[in-house]
């Protein structure tokens, strides 16, 4: 039986974080020639914010580079999906990858890559 308190997560980050913009993008569609249209929807949110550096594996591999950062959300949050951006510290950065932490089929903490643009 898990015992993890994900209330207590989110609290920590509610009480730590930093505050973010999500831009998510909304009702994509494409024309006849291919170019793309959608609305946007700002929301801001609380999370953690790690700055991604040289001895980062991500970045040792190529896969990221140094300044890119991942951000660490609530459990609940929505929004948080591959092509959304994020506004943070004066810089915008584009969710590459989303990985959902799981315990026992609940989601405790939405782990957001994203690349400066």
């Amino acid at each position: 039986m898990v015992n993890l308190d994900i209330q207590s997560i989110a609290n920590e980050i509610d009480y730590y974080g930093t505050s973010v913009t999500v831009t998510e993008i909304l009702d994509k569609t494409y024309s006849d020639w291919g170019d793309a249209s959608y609305s946007t929807q700002n929301v801001t949110k609380t999370a953690f914010v790690q700055v991604l550096s040289q001895e980062d594996e991500l970045v040792k591999e190529g896969i990221f580079q140094s300044g890119d950062k991942i951000f660490w959300f609530k459990g609940n949050e929505s929004g948080i999906v591959r092509g959304n951006r994020i506004y943070h510290d004066s810089k915008w950065y584009e969710i590459v990858e989303v990985i959902n932490h799981d315990v026992a089929g609940t989601t405790f903490i939405i782990e957001a890559r994203a690349k400066k643009i």
